[in-house]
């Protein structure tokens, strides 16, 4: 299935989704004829880093850097940043992340630089949007 068709399903599933929860509303249906019958001009990848206290997926989270890709942009983790984007891996999964690389287990490490820097997950999101 090609990236475009990838993306239009998932676009109707979610107008399915809203439909039987009474959330559609014109503005989304009026997206999703354009996307179907048009086509999106270009599709991002944006790419989210997130590090978490343990290698599991529903670990919680240290810390985040989102990179968007627009021109210009500047990615920075702040350890003291008060509220992530999400609570966990398992959280960015089901906003439509998809986990592009979990983290190495089998490179030899010192403890205390996991508890620094956490287990990094590396997850993207391919977005379409008109040029």
């Amino acid at each position: 299935m090609s990236q475009r068709c990838s993306l239009l399903v998932k676009k109707f599933d979610q107008a399915k989704f809203d439909l039987a929860a009474g959330a559609l509303t014109e503005a989304q249906l009026d997206e999703l004829m354009h996307a179907a019958l048009c086509g999106p001009a270009q599709v991002r990848q944006r790419l989210l880093y997130i590090h978490a206290a343990q290698p599991s997926v529903r670990s919680p989270l240290i810390s985040s850097a989102s990179h968007e890709p627009v021109p210009g942009s500047i990615t920075q983790i702040d350890p003291l940043v008060e509220e992530l984007p999400y609570g966990c891996v398992f959280d960015a999964i089901l906003d439509g992340w998809r986990v592009v690389q979990f983290p190495d287990q089998r490179a030899p490490f010192e403890d205390r630089e996991i508890d620094i820097i956490g287990y990094e997950f590396i997850l993207e999101k391919l977005e379409a949007y008109d040029a």
